[in-house]
């Protein structure tokens, strides 16, 4: 119980005093920044430098919000588990990396953090140690570290200014415009967007606890936190392409989400949804409400994982809804949270998530685009509509496959946590765009106003036929949906590959003809070291042979 109250209050100390620094900082428009010299090596400065703002402070304050949560349910989640301690020591290294990721404008410390992360996630991803879990993993790293060669290469770039604090020359747009590119990479294969996605579903071997902290809130929207710090540098190229492939990623997740029987995954599903929405309100420069939208999807994805853990545990550790169903009479109170992060992911009217993601809609009225990108993102919001009326209809109303297995009442860790969230969920969305509403303008007429209404009752009065229509998609169909158009396929294989050629290159290079001059040259050494050993056990007769044959060269050159 000591152990639980000291997680709860040093985590929710942390959020309050965070929370309210970054709203006084936003409102005197304030910034600081702190440099600690470490080392002088004669002319030669070495410093790290802490950046403190309303976005990083606030951003700060949401994850140990939902850190605290996430340990606080874990309590109860994973209690028994032989490993328990070093589960906690990781969670605890993930909060420390995103920390450094944030708070420091230096690209140097930000690799730590930003690798610190991946490294994290790589192990809490192998939690379980089964093959599963090891090809997961596996994929997951391997997907990341295409991202963090990118930004090594802009640290290497970076080197030509003596200097990695990038914020010194954000003036600079000649300087600073290839490490944008290098940025832009590596961002969008940690926010796991299109062609990059398929781990992202992958990594749902993790512990649920691990879903809801890494996975869904945090880990993945460090890429579109990158991009909101180095959107000075978003020319018209780079809004083009980006709006490109986030409309790919909405369009590929939300169908793939209809076609998927994982609970987890759909979840996942729904979180690249989102994270494709937030690249989006980027590229149409709204880079403030892209911010606000990932705080306030932080909470209710969040939400969404700590009830399907609970799920999950109902049904023996099964993650099929297709098994579920009825839980609407069993347990009223944890559907309850479960219904409050779904009509938040679906913009439902005074729900966190409608207040965002009706701006979002609303402000993406009125740029001018064609009719092609005004179809595809109403389409690619409608299928976020669609698969949670599923996963609702599967959850609440579906036929019972499983006795009761948990009484809840005695899970209060859990319970109190999902209360938490679910209050957030409720009224974040409300008091974040009312705190920062000066950041925004809107002039829409009437019918704009209400277009996100409009789709959200024609999706969700579509629901019902698509479920039944979806019951007739089968074969070739069926494959190429739920695998995200064979991306899934294509990331293994291409791993598999590069696994294969380095096998390939270990076997017939290091151990065959590369062994070869080096066995000679150790065979060479072995020589001479044992001639030299020999020499110290009879150094007579060397000394001597060693002294006519001296003294033969020594007369041959001289009488010659």
């Amino acid at each position: 119980m000591n152990f639980s109250m000291t997680i709860f209050f040093f985590f929710f100390f942390f959020f309050l005093m965070l929370f309210l620094f970054s709203i006084y900082f936003y409102l005197v428009d304030l910034s600081m920044m702190f440099e600690w010299v470490y080392l002088i090596i004669g002319c030669n400065n070495y410093s790290l430098i802490f950046y403190f703002d309303w976005i990083s402070m606030i951003f700060l304050s949401f994850i140990f919000l939902i850190s605290g949560c996430v340990l606080f349910y874990s309590i109860d989640y994973m209690w028994g588990d032989l490993n328990f301690i070093r589960f906690y020591f990781l969670v605890f290294m993930f909060i420390f990396s995103m920390i450094l990721l944030i708070i420091c404008p230096d690209m140097f410390c930000m690799i730590l953090g930003w690798d610190g992360l991946g490294l994290v996630s790589y192990i809490l991803v192998m939690y379980y140690q089964n093959n599963i879990s090891l090809s997961s993993s596996i994929l997951t790293v391997m997907s990341n570290r295409v991202g963090d060669l990118f930004l090594i290469l802009g640290i290497c770039y970076l080197i030509n200014l003596n200097s990695w604090h990038y914020m010194f020359y954000l003036n600079n747009n000649f300087i600073l415009n290839l490490i944008y590119y290098f940025c832009f990479f590596s961002s969008i294969t940690k926010s796991a967007q299109f062609p990059f996605m398929s781990w992202l579903p992958c990594a749902m071997a993790a512990p649920t606890p691990v879903s809801s902290l890494v996975h869904s809130s945090t880990l993945v929207t460090s890429g579109v936190y990158f991009l909101i710090r180095f959107n000075l540098f978003l020319n018209n190229f780079f809004s083009s392409f980006i709006m490109i492939i986030s409309l790919l990623t909405i369009f590929i997740s939300g169908l793939g989400a209809c076609m998927e029987n994982d609970l987890k995954k759909i979840i996942a599903f729904s979180t690249l949804s989102q994270l494709g929405l937030m690249f989006f309100s980027i590229s149409l420069g709204m880079y403030h409400l892209s911010f606000i939208h990932l705080l306030i999807h932080a909470v209710f994805k969040s939400l969404l994982f700590l009830c399907s853990g609970f799920y999950i545990h109902c049904v023996g550790g099964s993650q099929d809804i297709r098994l579920m169903g009825s839980f609407i009479s069993f347990y009223p109170f944890v559907s309850s949270m479960f219904l409050i992060g779904l009509l938040s992911l679906m913009g439902f009217p005074f729900f966190c998530g409608f207040y965002s993601k009706d701006f979002i809609i609303e402000l993406f009225c009125l740029m001018n685009l064609n009719m092609m990108i005004f179809i595809l993102f109403c389409f690619g919001m409608g299928l976020t509509i669609l698969y949670s009326y599923r996963l609702c209809y599967y959850i609440f109303f579906g036929k019972i496959h499983y006795f009761k297995m948990m009484n809840f009442s005695s899970f209060f860790y859990m319970k109190f946590s999902m209360i938490f969230l679910g209050l957030m969920g409720i009224s974040s969305g409300s008091f974040l765009l009312n705190l920062f509403n000066d950041l925004f303008m809107v002039i829409l007429d009437d019918l704009m106003i209400f277009i996100s209404l409009i789709l959200l009752f024609i999706f969700f009065f579509f629901g019902f036929f698509f479920i039944n229509l979806m019951l007739k998609i089968k074969g070739y169909m069926m494959s190429l949906i739920s695998s995200m158009f064979f991306l899934n396929y294509f990331s293994q294989n291409f791993f598999s590959l590069n696994l294969f050629l380095v096998n390939l290159y270990v076997n017939e290079v290091e151990k065959k003809w590369m062994e070869l001059p080096l066995s000679i040259m150790f065979k060479f050494l072995k020589f001479v070291f044992s001639f030299f050993d020999s020499l110290s056990y009879n150094y007579m007769i060397y000394f001597f042979c060693l002294f006519f044959i001296y003294l033969f060269i020594f007369l041959n050159i001289y009488f010659i």
